[in-house]
């Protein structure tokens, strides 16, 4: 029992965390009817109404990669990256790209991109892009959209470099709608009387902050201050050896190479190296964060709770890790029906519940990649029901994992 178990464990950790999908990209003009001014992208799917522009660059997992493609088949949640002083979200390729590829919907607003910034406006820009792509799961107009309906699983991040880390403690305040927060070097905003130190102290979900050792822009004195006021109880700070402020990123902006440098600071490392150190925990933390994977809980609290040469420093207050202890094998499989077997439109799973039961569904492909997945659904008492429309999933054989706050199921489906 123990060993079918951990293989449904290894089994999702390779789901939730390995699967790698093409690319695609979508430029979107939002609008914020409370606001006004910020920035409108030439040639970009335009939002209706009016107020602020919020001009973002989309990146999504893709069935094939290109501009304005078809999302990939499955849910995926929603990352929202803010760009450094005077930088560009382009100098973050690496990292979007890589969190695409690996089953995030990246949303990248390109507003306050000047030399006067208002970091007010920038956060409140990453918290309404959060909330808006969100809503991509049922919208209907812009046409161009659509290809976001039934994709968008409703879970979200907020994060940033520089200017941005420190504007994502803004975007962060109060923020309901929020599941987590990260940021790389994050700089202190404080335009308009708004502080993101202040700001961290109105922020209680889960936070990563990474910073690197050989900052000199945001140092770790300016971490620090940030980390001391978050009001989360599961906070964690990573101080990566050898990094500098512009570290984090592809190493292409000459504006913050410029700025480091003037202020004594220089490279020492390969950006390819940097990229590995501080996605080592990114990706753990998002995956067990938004994607609910256990295993890549464990492994983000193995990783800083471990020592390591490319770890100079942490802080870690609380923990992320999960155990599956106290899950069982279904001891009657017969009390769940999951027909037809084989399905060609629609397959529908019934059971009969003794009391009111959290019941969580995941359907996988051979390769491990989670297609489709219903979380935490509150199921009562007596008989109960769920349907999943297989119409857009190609032939073949397909897993389904149905786990209960106690219990766990697999089915091996075939699809014709």
């Amino acid at each position: 029992m123990r060993k079918n178990i951990l293989y449904l464990c290894c089994f999702l950790s390779t789901a939730l965390s390995a699967q790698s999908y093409s690319v695609g990209h979508m430029s979107i003009n939002f609008k914020d009817s409370t606001r006004s001014g910020g920035f409108a992208i030439t040639g970009a799917v335009q939002m209706l109404g009016s107020g602020r522009d919020i001009g973002a660059e989309v990146y999504y997992p893709a069935t094939s990669a290109g501009t304005d493609v078809p999302v990939a088949v499955g849910q995926f949640p929603v990352v929202v990256f803010g760009h450094g002083f005077v930088m560009t979200y382009d100098n973050y390729d690496n990292i979007y790209n890589e969190l695409a590829a690996k089953g995030f919907i990246v949303a990248l607003p390109r507003t306050e991109g000047g030399f006067s910034p208002n970091h007010l406006g920038f956060g409140q820009d990453m918290a309404w892009l959060a909330r808006q792509v969100q809503s991509f799961n049922t919208i209907s107009s812009p046409a161009a959209l659509s290809v976001f309906n039934g994709k968008v699983l409703q879970k979200s991040a907020i994060g940033g470099h520089s200017m941005g880390g420190g504007c994502s403690f803004i975007g962060a305040e109060n923020n309901t709608n929020l599941t987590c927060l990260f940021n790389m070097a994050a700089a202190t905003s404080n335009t308009s009387g708004v502080s993101s130190i202040d700001g961290a102290a109105m922020v209680d979900v889960p936070t990563l902050m990474l910073s690197g050792q050989r900052d000199c822009v945001a140092d770790t004195a300016v971490q620090n201050s940030h980390y001391a006021n978050l009001a989360s109880a599961k906070k964690f700070h990573v101080i990566l050896s050898d990094l500098t402020h512009c570290d984090f990123g592809n190493g292409s902006s000459v504006t913050c190479t410029l700025g480091q440098s003037t202020s004594g600071c220089s490279n020492t490392i390969s950006n390819s190296l940097a990229f590995s150190r501080y996605m080592n925990f990114l990706l753990p933390f998002l995956n067990n964060q938004l994607k609910n994977s256990c295993p890549d809980g464990n492994r983000f609290m193995d990783s800083i709770t471990g020592s390591s040469a490319a770890m100079a420093g942490k802080k870690i207050q609380g923990s992320i890790a999960c155990s599956n202890i106290g899950i069982q094998d279904l001891q009657n499989e017969a009390d769940w029906k999951v027909f037809p077997n084989p399905v060609k439109d629609e397959l529908a799973i019934s059971t009969s519940l003794n009391r009111n039961e959290l019941v969580s569904f995941y359907l996988s492909d051979q390769m491990g990649r989670v297609l489709w997945m219903k979380e935490n659904c509150g199921m009562q008492k007596g008989q109960a029901f769920e349907k999943i429309d297989m119409k857009a999933f190609e032939s073949g054989v397909y897993q389904l994992s149905i786990i209960s706050q106690t219990q766990k199921l697999t089915k091996i489906l075939i699809k014709q």
